[in-house]
Protein backbone atom coordinates (compact mmCIF):
# COMPACT_ATOMS: atom_id res chain seq x y z
CA UNK A 1 0.00 0.00 0.00
CA UNK A 2 1.74 3.38 -1.28
CA UNK A 3 1.60 6.35 1.29
CA UNK A 4 -0.88 8.12 -0.03
CA UNK A 5 -3.35 4.94 0.18
CA UNK A 6 -2.60 5.10 3.92
CA UNK A 7 -2.70 8.59 4.05
CA UNK A 8 -6.40 8.43 2.72
CA UNK A 9 -7.67 5.51 4.87
CA UNK A 10 -5.93 7.64 8.28
CA UNK A 11 -8.22 11.06 7.29
CA UNK A 12 -11.03 7.91 6.72
CA UNK A 13 -10.40 6.62 9.93
CA UNK A 14 -10.45 10.17 11.91
CA UNK A 15 -13.59 11.27 9.73
CA UNK A 16 -15.70 8.02 10.17
CA UNK A 17 -14.63 8.41 14.45
CA UNK A 18 -16.59 11.90 14.63
CA UNK A 19 -14.78 12.86 17.49
CA UNK A 20 -10.56 13.08 18.58
CA UNK A 21 -9.05 9.40 18.63
CA UNK A 22 -6.27 8.21 20.74
CA UNK A 23 -3.01 7.17 18.48
CA UNK A 24 -3.81 3.31 19.73
CA UNK A 25 -7.25 3.90 18.29
CA UNK A 26 -5.85 5.06 14.41
CA UNK A 27 -3.51 1.91 15.18
CA UNK A 28 -5.76 -0.35 15.53
CA UNK A 29 -8.18 0.70 12.95
CA UNK A 30 -5.29 0.67 9.73
CA UNK A 31 -3.34 -2.33 11.25
CA UNK A 32 -0.11 -0.27 11.15
CA UNK A 33 2.43 -0.39 13.01
CA UNK A 34 2.83 1.99 16.11
CA UNK A 35 6.10 3.82 14.65
CA UNK A 36 4.31 4.26 11.46
CA UNK A 37 0.95 5.25 12.13
CA UNK A 38 2.67 8.39 14.54
CA UNK A 39 4.90 8.87 11.61
CA UNK A 40 2.00 9.71 9.19
CA UNK A 41 -0.38 11.44 11.60
CA UNK A 42 2.75 14.13 12.63
CA UNK A 43 3.60 14.26 8.98
CA UNK A 44 -0.40 15.44 8.26
CA UNK A 45 -0.35 17.52 11.52
CA UNK A 46 2.31 19.39 10.14
CA UNK A 47 0.77 20.27 6.81
CA UNK A 48 -2.81 20.85 8.72
CA UNK A 49 -4.48 18.10 7.60
CA UNK A 50 -5.11 16.42 10.96
CA UNK A 51 -5.01 18.43 14.44
CA UNK A 52 -3.55 17.38 17.92
CA UNK A 53 -5.70 17.92 20.31
CA UNK A 54 -4.19 19.48 23.79
CA UNK A 55 -4.53 15.75 25.67
CA UNK A 56 -2.67 13.99 22.82
CA UNK A 57 -5.25 12.59 20.70
CA UNK A 58 -6.28 13.24 16.89
CA UNK A 59 -9.02 15.05 14.70
CA UNK A 60 -9.19 16.17 11.62
CA UNK A 61 -7.31 19.44 11.09
CA UNK A 62 -8.27 22.95 9.20
CA UNK A 63 -7.05 22.36 6.28
CA UNK A 64 -9.66 20.26 5.27
CA UNK A 65 -12.10 22.62 5.47
CA UNK A 66 -10.73 24.98 2.61
CA UNK A 67 -9.97 21.60 0.36
CA UNK A 68 -13.71 20.80 1.24
CA UNK A 69 -15.01 24.46 0.48
CA UNK A 70 -13.27 24.58 -2.65
CA UNK A 71 -14.02 21.17 -3.57
CA UNK A 72 -18.12 22.11 -2.78
CA UNK A 73 -17.99 25.36 -4.78
CA UNK A 74 -16.81 23.01 -8.26
CA UNK A 75 -19.40 20.56 -7.65
CA UNK A 76 -22.10 21.81 -9.57
CA UNK A 77 -25.00 19.30 -8.55
CA UNK A 78 -25.01 20.72 -5.19
CA UNK A 79 -25.06 24.46 -5.95
CA UNK A 80 -27.92 23.34 -8.44
CA UNK A 81 -29.98 21.48 -5.76
CA UNK A 82 -29.66 23.74 -2.69
CA UNK A 83 -32.26 26.54 -3.46
CA UNK A 84 -34.88 23.34 -4.78
CA UNK A 85 -33.79 21.88 -1.29
CA UNK A 86 -34.12 24.57 0.72
CA UNK A 87 -38.12 25.27 -1.05
CA UNK A 88 -38.61 21.47 -0.40
CA UNK A 89 -37.65 21.93 3.38
CA UNK A 90 -39.41 24.85 4.09
CA UNK A 91 -42.63 22.74 2.64
CA UNK A 92 -42.54 19.67 4.41
CA UNK A 93 -40.52 20.66 7.44
CA UNK A 94 -38.57 17.96 7.47
CA UNK A 95 -34.32 17.30 6.62
CA UNK A 96 -33.71 17.04 3.01
CA UNK A 97 -30.26 15.69 1.67
CA UNK A 98 -28.66 14.84 -1.85
CA UNK A 99 -26.94 11.49 -2.00
CA UNK A 100 -24.61 10.21 -4.91
CA UNK A 101 -23.01 6.73 -5.67
CA UNK A 102 -19.37 6.17 -5.22
CA UNK A 103 -18.80 2.61 -6.23
CA UNK A 104 -20.74 0.49 -3.80
CA UNK A 105 -21.32 2.91 -1.84
CA UNK A 106 -23.72 6.39 -1.45
CA UNK A 107 -22.33 9.71 0.03
CA UNK A 108 -24.46 12.89 1.25
CA UNK A 109 -22.82 15.67 -1.20
CA UNK A 110 -25.46 18.47 0.21
CA UNK A 111 -27.92 18.66 3.28
CA UNK A 112 -30.80 21.34 4.56
CA UNK A 113 -31.06 20.50 7.60
CA UNK A 114 -34.62 20.29 9.62
CA UNK A 115 -35.76 23.34 12.16
CA UNK A 116 -36.93 21.00 14.46
CA UNK A 117 -34.56 19.68 17.27
CA UNK A 118 -35.02 16.39 16.81
CA UNK A 119 -33.89 15.37 13.64
CA UNK A 120 -31.26 12.78 12.06
CA UNK A 121 -27.80 13.44 11.27
CA UNK A 122 -26.20 12.68 8.37
CA UNK A 123 -22.25 13.51 7.89
CA UNK A 124 -21.60 14.85 4.43
CA UNK A 125 -19.11 12.86 2.41
CA UNK A 126 -19.31 9.46 4.63
CA UNK A 127 -19.58 6.54 2.72
CA UNK A 128 -22.69 4.69 3.65
CA UNK A 129 -24.34 1.20 2.23
CA UNK A 130 -26.56 1.17 -0.93
CA UNK A 131 -28.45 -1.59 0.09
CA UNK A 132 -30.14 0.09 2.81
CA UNK A 133 -31.93 3.37 3.30
CA UNK A 134 -34.77 4.86 0.19
CA UNK A 135 -31.47 6.66 -0.80
CA UNK A 136 -29.16 4.02 -1.02
CA UNK A 137 -31.90 1.45 -2.65
CA UNK A 138 -32.81 4.04 -4.97
CA UNK A 139 -29.22 4.46 -6.40
CA UNK A 140 -28.65 0.43 -6.37
CA UNK A 141 -31.86 0.13 -8.47
CA UNK A 142 -30.20 1.27 -11.13
CA UNK A 143 -26.31 0.93 -10.67
CA UNK A 144 -24.17 -1.43 -12.94
CA UNK A 145 -24.98 -5.46 -13.12
CA UNK A 146 -21.73 -6.33 -10.93
CA UNK A 147 -22.60 -3.70 -7.69
CA UNK A 148 -26.22 -5.15 -8.32
CA UNK A 149 -25.39 -8.86 -7.88
CA UNK A 150 -22.86 -7.72 -5.05
CA UNK A 151 -25.18 -5.59 -3.03
CA UNK A 152 -28.08 -8.81 -3.44
CA UNK A 153 -25.71 -11.28 -1.65
CA UNK A 154 -24.47 -9.04 0.78
CA UNK A 155 -27.87 -8.43 1.85
CA UNK A 156 -28.65 -12.09 2.44
CA UNK A 157 -25.94 -11.81 4.88
CA UNK A 158 -27.13 -9.18 6.65
CA UNK A 159 -27.42 -9.94 10.25
CA UNK A 160 -28.95 -8.66 13.72
CA UNK A 161 -26.37 -5.37 13.34
CA UNK A 162 -28.86 -4.26 11.16
CA UNK A 163 -32.12 -6.39 11.97
CA UNK A 164 -34.65 -4.32 9.97
CA UNK A 165 -32.54 -4.23 6.46
CA UNK A 166 -34.32 -5.64 3.43
CA UNK A 167 -32.16 -8.95 3.32
CA UNK A 168 -33.73 -11.47 0.54
CA UNK A 169 -36.43 -9.19 0.13
CA UNK A 170 -34.35 -6.06 -1.10
CA UNK A 171 -34.11 -7.41 -4.93
CA UNK A 172 -38.12 -7.13 -5.20
CA UNK A 173 -37.63 -3.56 -3.34
CA UNK A 174 -35.31 -2.19 -6.09
CA UNK A 175 -37.47 -3.71 -8.95
CA UNK A 176 -40.37 -1.38 -7.23
CA UNK A 177 -37.75 1.26 -6.99
CA UNK A 178 -37.09 1.09 -10.97
CA UNK A 179 -40.67 1.03 -11.70
CA UNK A 180 -41.87 3.48 -9.49
CA UNK A 181 -38.80 5.82 -9.32
CA UNK A 182 -39.43 6.03 -6.03
CA UNK A 183 -38.31 4.32 -2.53
CA UNK A 184 -39.11 4.81 1.38
CA UNK A 185 -37.37 2.59 4.45
CA UNK A 186 -37.87 2.80 7.55
CA UNK A 187 -35.44 2.35 10.67
CA UNK A 188 -33.31 -0.09 7.71
CA UNK A 189 -30.12 1.92 8.26
CA UNK A 190 -31.01 3.39 11.92
CA UNK A 191 -33.15 2.75 14.16
CA UNK A 192 -36.21 5.54 14.97
CA UNK A 193 -35.25 6.98 11.60
CA UNK A 194 -37.80 7.02 8.03
CA UNK A 195 -37.05 8.47 4.96
CA UNK A 196 -38.11 8.76 1.07
CA UNK A 197 -36.00 8.87 -2.20
CA UNK A 198 -36.62 10.17 -5.74
CA UNK A 199 -33.91 10.36 -9.03
CA UNK A 200 -32.18 12.93 -10.16
CA UNK A 201 -31.40 12.55 -13.69
CA UNK A 202 -29.09 14.09 -15.92
CA UNK A 203 -29.98 14.81 -19.97
CA UNK A 204 -29.70 11.54 -21.11
CA UNK A 205 -32.25 10.62 -18.66
CA UNK A 206 -29.65 9.03 -16.22
CA UNK A 207 -29.72 8.51 -12.89
CA UNK A 208 -26.90 10.68 -11.10
CA UNK A 209 -28.36 11.31 -7.72
CA UNK A 210 -31.53 10.75 -4.83
CA UNK A 211 -33.05 13.39 -3.42
CA UNK A 212 -34.29 12.24 0.07
CA UNK A 213 -36.77 13.31 3.12
CA UNK A 214 -35.72 11.49 6.22
CA UNK A 215 -36.95 12.52 9.46
CA UNK A 216 -37.92 10.38 13.00
CA UNK A 217 -40.18 7.68 12.33
CA UNK A 218 -42.52 9.20 14.86
CA UNK A 219 -42.98 12.15 12.20
CA UNK A 220 -42.22 10.61 8.79
CA UNK A 221 -44.87 7.14 9.48
CA UNK A 222 -45.85 4.98 6.41
CA UNK A 223 -49.26 7.19 5.85
CA UNK A 224 -47.15 10.73 5.84
CA UNK A 225 -44.22 8.53 3.76
CA UNK A 226 -47.13 9.01 0.63
CA UNK A 227 -48.40 12.46 1.33
CA UNK A 228 -45.23 14.08 0.78
CA UNK A 229 -44.51 12.14 -1.88
CA UNK A 230 -45.67 14.86 -4.53
CA UNK A 231 -43.65 17.14 -3.17
CA UNK A 232 -40.46 15.16 -3.47
CA UNK A 233 -40.98 14.07 -6.81
CA UNK A 234 -41.54 17.64 -7.79
CA UNK A 235 -38.09 18.77 -6.29
CA UNK A 236 -36.67 15.95 -7.58
CA UNK A 237 -37.73 17.19 -11.18
CA UNK A 238 -36.57 20.81 -10.59
CA UNK A 239 -33.38 19.68 -9.40
CA UNK A 240 -33.08 17.39 -12.91
CA UNK A 241 -34.36 20.59 -14.90
CA UNK A 242 -31.73 23.08 -13.63
CA UNK A 243 -29.19 19.70 -14.07
CA UNK A 244 -29.72 19.59 -17.79
CA UNK A 245 -30.24 23.56 -18.34
CA UNK A 246 -26.36 23.33 -17.05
Amino acid sequence: MSVLEKASDLIDCLGQAGEPVSLAHVRSALAMPKSSTHRLLSELATLGIVRRTHDGRYSLGPRLLYWGEAAAETFDLRAIAEPPMRRLRDEVGESVHLYVREGDTRICIAAVEARHELRPFIQLGRPLPLRVGAAGKLLLAFAEADVLEAELAKALADDDAMPNAPGADLARQLDDAREQRWATSIAEREDGVAAAAAPVVDSTGRVVAALCISSPTTRLTPDRLATVRPALERSAVAVSDLLRRG
